[in-house]
């Protein structure tokens, strides 16, 4: 008996590949993660990934579909407006179990199962008889495991919690995200460039971290997640005489409403100041990004700008537009090695507006470097979430731990 198991995320896969392997465990079980409808594509990626680690985990072979979102928005065209369990859900699971059982054919397997059963926003009897109908067609046998009774959606909770596995916010595609989270589903659809603090990219790379250090180094790790004032650049630009000028925001500065017009009215310092709107600008002697070591609580609007365009700035008019957000939001910490390590690194996992920050590649030729050393408790590397705004995951660290770690900032970072 060789079972393929469609896999549409990790909560429900945790549970259900290890009930599944227990109650047939004379079987050949391989996963196929197939999934076109998730949107957008750091979604998708953070929620393979979590997958890639769950499998290994549980020693379970993964195989990645391709992620056909063009064909998966054709394929339920006409049904966008539908609700959760309607008929879009129906032709979503059609088209992901035609392509896992046309998988499954060249795989040799004689059973087609999916643990989008264990989802509780699944109607049950709708993919039950997708599975039937899909596998007739394929020559294979549909598994229809309910393995939600009994207590599994608890267990399976409490295993997702227990393994720190990242647990989705809304269904997955487009129009589930528009329809579940209404306004705030911005934040999922559009990207501001780098790993920006509480964003799935900046998520996406800690994940990845750990992928690779638990199934490659078989370093430990543990994982936290923190709550934390989070500010957001929407759109910034200052003109002088008709042309914009290279700049960059100062964190935590507010909206300008519409298009400010103001004069400057004094330098002091490397700060020049301007009539309307409280309206700043910084000049540095290199236009770049800075970490906040500290949030002060000043909010003014305020640009950096390189010091070469001080004469011009100084000479008349400017135009100012600047569009920020200030939220509550969550970020992760991740700590590889034991919190008992005589030394603890802390290394940034975010990016700053100009998109500098450490790389993947980067963050795991270190922890190769120094896998003796924290194989062996001498040191354990700690990557913060949000750095780039107070480090506020540093102080959550101190906080939960009692360990104090050390900021570690190299020439690939800040």
């Amino acid at each position: 008996m060789k079972i393929l198991v469609h896999i549409c995320c990790a909560p429900d896969a945790v549970y259900f590949l290890k009930r599944l392997r227990e109650d047939y465990h004379n079987a050949e079980i391989i996963g196929f993660f197939y999934d076109p409808n998730i949107h957008p594509y750091e979604e998708y990626k953070l929620r393979l990934v979590e997958t890639q680690r769950i499998c290994k985990e549980l020693g379970i072979e993964l195989y990645e579909g391709d992620y056909e979102v063009e064909s998966w928005l054709s394929f339920v065209k006409g049904y966008e407006e539908e609700p959760e369990r309607g008929k879009r859900c129906s032709l979503c699971f059609d088209q992901r179990l035609i392509k896992s059982a046309q998988f499954a054919k060249e795989k040799g397997a004689t059973h087609l199962t999916t643990t989008l059963l264990m989802s509780p926003k699944k109607d049950l009897l709708m993919l039950k008889e997708s599975g039937e109908r899909v596998c007739k067609d394929f020559g294979i046998d549909f598994l229809f495991l309910d393995y939600r009774k009994g207590g599994g959606t608890q267990e399976m909770f409490r295993l997702s919690r227990e393994m720190e596995i990242y647990h989705q916010d809304y269904c997955g595609c487009v129009y589930g995200l528009l329809k579940q989270k209404k306004e705030k589903a911005l934040w999922d659809l559009v990207s501001f460039g780098g790993r920006r603090p509480g964003s799935k990219e900046e998520k996406l790379f800690i994940k990845e971290i750990r992928l690779i250090v638990e199934t490659e180094l078989g370093l430990s790790c543990k994982e936290w997640e923190f709550s934390f004032l989070n500010w957001k650049l929407l759109l910034g630009k200052i003109e002088v005489e008709g042309k914009s000028i290279p700049s960059l925001v100062k964190p935590y500065s507010s909206s300008i409403r519409g298009v400010l017009k103001a004069e400057p009215v004094e330098k002091v310092g490397n700060t020049i100041y301007y009539n309307k709107g409280g309206l700043r600008i910084l000049l540095k002697e290199k236009l770049e990004d800075e970490p906040v070591e500290n949030i002060e609580g000043l909010c003014n609007p305020t640009f950096l700008v390189a010091k070469d365009y001080e004469p011009l700035l100084l000479k008349g008019r400017i135009s100012a537009l600047l569009q920020t957000e200030i939220s509550y939001d969550q970020s992760l910490i991740l700590l590889v090695g034991s919190q008992e390590a005589d030394e603890i690194y802390a290394i940034p996992a975010d990016t700053l507006q100009d998109g500098r920050g450490i790389s993947l590649a980067f963050a795991i030729e270190l922890l190769e470097s120094n896998a003796k050393d924290i194989a062996l408790g001498r040191k354990a590397y700690l990557f913060t979430g949000a750095s780039s705004l107070g480090n506020p995951g540093l102080k959550y660290f101190k906080e939960r731990t009692g360990r104090k770690a050390i900021s570690l900032l190299c020439s690939q970072n800040f």
